[in-house]
């Protein structure tokens, strides 16, 4: 029995995505990387309990929202960066490196969010909210990095744009 045109296509899904990885260009990947590091800090650490350093909380287990957003810009980064990569260009007025900024601040903005709106913590008459542990800067540092990206393409951006007529 033949297989079905869907599963040729599940099969064929990794090589593509290998293929694609290895089309982006330097700030692409930056970018790309940048949003892998947001969404591996969900594993990691976000918040600490204040009873004890060994009881600890990370971005899935406090997962609202927030984080639902966060995962979503980091899976749009991704697709603008492997689309980018493939020689898609955005219409105007939108540009490659207006985008990866805002997402990256957007991401940035979700994260200081959080920082100030931690968990409640409860344990045996202990009510208390959580401290802050290191997987929430890391995920600040992932934004950070995709706002970097998108600043590095502005100047190439400005050179390709042709030179108004005197």
């Amino acid at each position: 029995m033949a297989a079905s045109r869907s599963t040729e296509l599940i099969s064929e899904l990794p090589r593509q995505l290998v293929r694609d990885l290895r089309g982006l260009g330097g700030n692409e990947r930056i970018a790309f990387l940048g949003a892998a590091t947001v969404v591996a800090s969900m594993l990691l650490p976000w918040y600490r309990a204040p009873v004890s350093s060994d009881l600890v909380q990370t971005g899935f287990g406090a997962f609202s929202f927030a984080e639902g957003a966060l995962i979503l810009v980091a899976a749009a980064t991704t697709f603008l960066a492997l689309e980018c990569g493939g020689g898609y260009v955005p219409p105007r007025p939108l540009r490659e490196w207006g985008l990866f900024v805002t997402a990256g601040v957007w991401a940035a903005l979700i994260v200081v969010y959080r920082m100030f709106d931690r968990p409640d913590f409860q344990l045996a008459g202990i009510d208390d909210t959580y401290e802050i542990h290191y997987g929430i800067f890391v995920a600040l540092a992932g934004a950070i990095i995709i706002v970097m990206a998108g600043l590095r393409m502005r100047p190439r951006e400005r050179a390709k744009r042709p030179e108004p007529p005197d």
